[in-house]
Formats: structure tokens, C-alpha cells, sequence
């Protein structure tokens, strides 16, 4: 269900205002009159032919076409909607003012073969600096992947909490630890749950790279694929190294109406590289950002906005990933000190500072 309303969502809001091609009509002269010397590739606008002045009126205004270029000897009228995209509108009138030069130089006998020639050697050559930025849309969509992979960390990480915190209350888990280690046992919850966790940001991926490449909701450049891709190693991560943490906070309470205030520091420390890759984005290329993209756990979101605009290979996301993973390793021993020492002691909530002291610190609380 929730696969099929984000599909439904990126289609509803891919629309042709955003990214796709603005379609221009030409009633009059050939189409190449106006299209040649108009740019090309991705984004660039489609010309297409119209029979009379008013099969492209109707057309512009049944939305058919976002502009029109209607000719009547030397005079060229531009057909626009109220709301036509502005790609439109300032390609078709590009092409507009270029025809009427053509014709003006025509007129004054130039040579416009030669005249292009010399224009074209003194222009500029493009030379790109600085590292690749995201587009409005771009920006957009990497930022949704991103809160996407926040809110699973979170939500799956209180399943994980309120599901320690059931076996607790109904005493399973002392039958459960008559066979099994603290450690195996929180482990086992964690891998269990994290492998629903990755199923649905999985099918999430999938869902995402399908509606980019059959729906055409995002610009062409964008790395659907390698960014779903990063998002889920990501998760996995992430989902590592805060899932232990949350099933230590589920064992420092016995029932399940003290859940909340248990993991409110996890839950805290989890907001804030949220907080963190949001500003981040803003400018992915400033210092600041190079240094924390390494920084557990704050990789874990700012990682996969670097894939999305394709200024993160595969040498950076290892490095961080296995800092990441060595701090969820610490982390996770940590957590099983504090599940060993909580998950049988019912009562009132232990305390974060109890659990990590020593055991004679723990009896005396």
C-alpha cells in the first residue's frame, strides 16, 4: 500500500511544467526555420508542425502544446497561455527573434553562412569549475530520500523498543533467556526486524527508479538507481547503529506506556543528523559538509544527497562506511551491556547512567 502511494504521488507531481520538454508548434515556415539554432539534449524544447493559425491556437489551449509560432509573411505572432511553462515561452521566443534576424539580414543582402562562421570562432568555449549542484527538482527528490530514510530508521527502531519492552512485560523473555544469550537475543530482534525494515525501503528503491524511468517524474541527469542504491546501504547502517540503542532503551522500562520516555534521548540523537544533511544540502560542496560526510552518524543521510549529485564515488562511500560500521559495532556493545544488566529487572524504569555503571551501582539504584 505504501509503495503504491508513492508511486501515485511521483507520477501525480511529474508534471510538464516541471522537467519535461516544452512542446512549440510552427504554423507557417518549415519547423527547421525556427528549431535550428535552438539547443539540444536534455530539457530542450520539441518543435512540431501545425497545419493553420488555428489548429495551433486550439492546441495551446487545450494544452497540447505550451506555445505556438504562427508566421504571416514577415509578421510572427507567439501563441502563449496564461500559465505556459517560462522554458517555453523563452525558447519559442529565442526562435522568434532568430527568424526575424535571419530575415532582416536576408534583406540587407549579408552572408549569413559567413557571418555565423566568424560569430561562432570569437564565441567563448565553456569551461566548468566546482563540483556538480542538484537541480530544484533534483534537490527535491534527495532530500525526500533522505527524510524517507530517517522516518524507517525511527519507526523501525521503536518496533524494536516496544517489541523488548512486550517480551519484558509478559516475562518471555526469562524463558527466551534460558536458552539464548542477552546478547544473541537482542541481536536476533534487531536482524529480525531490520530485515522488514530493508524489504520496504527495498521495494521503496525499486518503486522510485521505475517511476523515474518510465514516468519521467525527475530530470534525466538524476542517478535514480545509484541513489536508491546508496539509500539503502545507508539504512542498513544507520539502521545498525541506532537499532541497538533502542532495544537498550526498551529494556530499561517494564511497561509499555514508559516507552516514550525511554528512548527520548535515542530518538533525539537520531533528529539530529537529519537536521544536519537538510542543511547540508543547501550546499553540498562546502567544507563543512566534506568533513561530516565521513562523521557517524551523520554519513548516513548526507551520503546518499553526494550519490544523487554525483559528487561521491565509490572510495568515499567505503571510507564512511566503515567508520560507520566500526561506531556501530561500539555502539552496539554498549547497547548490550545496558540490555544485559535491564532486561530482567522489572520495577520502576532504570536509568541510562544505572545500566552503564557498575553492577553494585545498578542493585543500589
Amino acid at each position: 500500500m505504501n509503495i503504491a502511494v508513492i508511486l501515485g504521488l511521483l507520477f501525480a507531481f511529474g508534471s510538464r511544467d516541471g522537467d519535461a520538454p516544452p512542446v512549440i508548434l510552427v504554423s507557417g515556415p518549415p519547423v527547421a526555420a525556427f528549431s535550428t539554432g535552438s539547443p539540444s539534449g536534455a530539457g530542450a524544447a520539441h518543435w512540431e508542425e501545425a497545419p493553420d493559425a488555428a489548429d495551433a491556437r486550439r492546441k495551446v489551449t487545450d494544452k497540447e502544446a505550451d506555445a505556438a509560432l504562427v508566421t504571416d509573411g514577415d509578421r510572427t505572432r507567439l501563441i502563449l497561455r496564461p500559465n505556459s511553462p517560462a522554458a517555453a515561452r523563452d525558447a519559442a521566443a529565442a526562435a522568434a527573434e532568430r527568424w526575424a534576424t535571419s530575415r532582416a539580414l536576408q534583406r540587407q543582402n549579408v552572408d549569413e553562412e559567413r557571418m555565423h562562421a566568424l560569430v561562432a570562432e570569437a564565441l567563448p568555449a565553456p569551461e566548468l569549475v566546482g563540483d556538480p549542484a542538484l537541480g530544484g527538482t533534483g534537490l527535491g527528490a534527495a532530500l525526500g530520500v533522505v527524510t524517507i530514510l530517517f522516518f524507517q530508521i525511527f519507526g523501525y527502531g521503536m518496533t524494536v523498543a516496544q517489541g523488548v519492552v512486550e517480551e519484558k512485560s509478559t516475562r518471555v523473555v526469562e524463558v527466551l533467556l534460558a536458552t539464548l544469550t542477552p546478547l544473541r537475543l537482542m541481536t536476533g530482534k534487531v536482524l529480525g526486524i531490520g530485515a522488514a525494515a530493508l524489504l520496504q525501503i527495498a521495494l521503496f528503491g525499486g518503486s522510485v527508479v521505475v517511476a523515474v524511468r518510465f514516468g519521467h517524474v525527475l530530470p534525466a541527469t538524476f542517478p535514480a538507481a545509484a541513489t536508491m542504491a546508496a539509500a539503502v546501504a545507508w539504512f542498513v547502517l544507520g539502521f545498525a547503529f541506532f537499532a541497538f540503542l533502542f532495544a537498550a532503551a526498551g529494556s530499561l522500562v517494564s511497561r509499555a506506556e514508559e516507552v516514550s520516555g525511554a528512548v527520548m534521548p535515542v530518538l533525539m540523537a537520531t533528529m539530529v543528523p537529519f537536521a544536519v544533511a537538510v542543511a547540508a544540502a543547501m550546499d553540498l560542496t562546502a567544507p563543512w559538509v566534506r568533513i561530516m560526510q565521513y562523521v557517524p552518524p551523520f554519513s548516513m543521510l548526507i551520503m546518499p544527497l553526494q550519490v544523487s549529485a554525483h559528487a561521491a564515488g565509490w572510495a568515499e562511500n567505503l571510507t564512511a562506511a566503515a567508520l560507520m560500521a566500526s561506531a556501530a559495532a561500539g555502539l552496539a556493545v554498549v547497547a548490550a551491556r545496558v540490555y544485559e544488566r535491564s532486561i530482567l529487572r522489572m520495577g520502576s524504569a532504570i536509568r541510562w547512567r544505572a545500566a552503564l555503571g557498575s553492577r553494585r551501582g545498578l542493585t543500589a539504584d
